[in-house]
């Protein structure tokens, strides 16, 4: 067990498991188990475990173990599956896998996703007024097309794609979740994964095939991505049950719907195609590798003029037609830092109080100390989410500025040490202490990520007032400024401007290290190649 942070204080410590993985909250439900958001400790990163879930019925009922058996191979299934797909950029990442040693429970550790359920997406979209964009849901439809044709050339069927297992990420890119239910074809060795008369799949999206418990090949997924298009075109599925007639019914007897007759401004070519799609007759319907050609037009002309960007929680683009449109970068990230480094955040749920202030200071630094970048600063991140004034807002920050600086996010605290400096030179005299700190490792951050005009700049501002003599960090600081001047304008190759600068560093040095101070030796011998170069 580990450690109890603040936001759980009172409640059960956080679980790790496998000895590595730090448990912080759950995210969701899977169709074989429950996922959480974890912290993996040893490499210092975010990432999703999903356990298999244990259901341990009172009364033991026939076929009991068969179906607990069939629930691990399933799990087990996916995990196997999922880690064998892991070059295409639509299906997450799997990292880890194993059994835990204290509940007995499989697990997978997978790459954690940020971004928007297409479900979500379709539940917020106001399809009288505003329906999605037509190249977006092409764009969608595409690149799951595309993952389901890479997957049905390794014979691999998914059979439960609905918009709850599709995620749009940063970047616009689509992935694919929960292979829980996927079909291996053609294998002997791979057992067939259901029970008897079991129907897999999800009622609004499944196929006829399906519905009737007959062979499901790769059609099975066309016929089901055909379902959630049709979703994205017009907020409904295209059949819809009633009180005497089930999804099931309307798949296996009822004509597929024109969804022009709902949206006029879909093309005919992409009806034409969701009708194929539809086909009851799952070898009428086209491959998933034609249906990406017939799409791919659509999606190429890109986010509509006059369209709000879809943004994830930390301010990154999720238009989903700019990985076809920009395939190999050009995205807008839109400033992450700015959503997190705000120096005025908006105040949510109950304001800290002193000690729960205290305590996530304290927790932070700990958590610093220890290495563990990630979780110290989602620490930091959540808090100053209620931090209810400008002090706590300002220590908070400055302590996430740090954080990002020593885990390597440089843009990152630039942007937060800039922004927290900005804010004090409206209270303080410019010569406060905090604002030196501030430009100090703001100019820190912008030489590690090549920015060096901007570094120098910083590193100047930085110099112009002297530090408090008896303050040994700030003394440290101006020096370490003084120094990486000179540096910088000597690889500038502006061996005037660097000589100048050295001149100033050995004064400082001697004034507040003094005559022997033994760094002196080495300025005296730089001092000595900058008059060569000058000569």
């Amino acid at each position: 067990m580990g450690d109890v942070t603040p936001a759980q204080s009172g409640a059960e410590p956080a679980r790790v498991l496998a000895g590595r993985y730090r448990f912080k909250e759950p995210i969701g439900s899977g169709g074989m188990g429950d996922v959480w958001q974890a912290y993996d400790e040893r490499l210092d990163r975010r990432v999703a475990v999903k356990l298999m879930r244990v259901e341990q019925p009172t009364v033991p009922r026939v076929g009991q173990e068969e179906a607990l058996e069939i629930r691990r191979q399933r799990f087990l299934r996916e995990v196997r599956t999922t880690a064998d797909l892991h070059d295409h950029p639509g299906i997450p990442a799997v990292y880890d896998a194993g059994v835990d040693d204290e509940t007995g429970q499989l697990y997978v550790v997978m790459q954690l996703l940020v971004g928007r359920e297409i479900s979500t997406l379709i539940s917020d979209t106001d399809y009288d007024y505003e329906p999605l964009p037509v190249a977006w849901a092409a764009a969608i439809g595409t690149q799951i097309a595309s993952v389901l044709d890479e997957v049905h050339r390794r014979d691999i069927v998914h059979r439960d794609i609905k918009p709850a297992n599709l995620m749009l990420t940063p970047g616009g890119v689509v992935k694919v979740l929960d292979f829980g239910v996927a079909a291996l074809l053609g294998s002997g060795t791979n057992p067939h994964l259901t029970q008897e008369g079991m129907t897999v799949g999800t009622p609004a999206y499944i196929s006829p095939e399906q519905c009737l418990a007959n062979t499901v090949g790769p059609a099975a997924d066309v016929y089901a991505l055909a379902c959630v298009l049709y979703e994205l075109l017009t907020g409904r599925t295209p059949f819809t049950a009633s009180d005497d007639r089930s999804h099931l019914w309307h798949h296996v007897a009822t004509d597929p719907p024109s969804v022009r007759a709902l949206r006029r401004d879909v093309p005919k070519a992409i009806e034409r195609l969701l009708l194929a799609m539809l086909a009851k007759e799952s070898e009428r319907r086209p491959a998933a590798a034609a249906v990406y050609e017939a799409l791919l037009p659509f999606a190429l002309e890109g986010t509509p003029t006059g369209n709000s960007p879809l943004l994830a929680s930390d301010g990154r683009d999720l238009d989903p037609c700019r990985p076809i449109t920009r395939p190999f970068g050009g995205w807008t990230h839109r400033a992450r830092a700015d959503t997190r480094a705000s120096a005025q955040p908006r105040v949510t749920g109950r304001p800290l109080t002193n000690d729960e202030f205290n305590e996530v200071v304290d927790r932070a630094a700990k958590l610093t100390g220890e290495g563990q970048f990630a979780q110290a600063a989602d620490l930091l991140s959540e808090s100053l989410a209620r931090a209810g004034d400008d002090v706590a807002v300002e220590e908070l920050s400055l302590a996430l500025a740090h954080v990002y600086f020593l885990g390597g996010s440089f843009r990152d605290a630039a942007a937060l040490f800039e922004r927290v400096g900005a804010a004090r030179e409206g209270r303080y005299d410019a010569a406060d202490a905090t604002i030196q700190e501030c430009r100090y490792y703001e100019a820190q951050c912008r030489m590690e990520i090549g920015e060096s005009t901007a570094a120098l700049a910083a590193f100047d501002d930085h110099v112009r007032w002297e530090p408090d003599a008896y303050d040994q960090g700030a003394v440290d600081r101006h020096l370490d400024a003084l120094a990486q001047i000179m540096r910088l304008e000597a690889g500038a190759e502006r061996f005037h401007q660097a000589q100048a600068a050295a001149v100033v560093l050995r004064n400082a040095m001697r004034r507040y290290r003094g005559p022997e101070a033994p760094e002196l030796a080495e300025i005296d011998g730089f001092l000595a190649r900058l008059r060569r170069l000058t000569d």
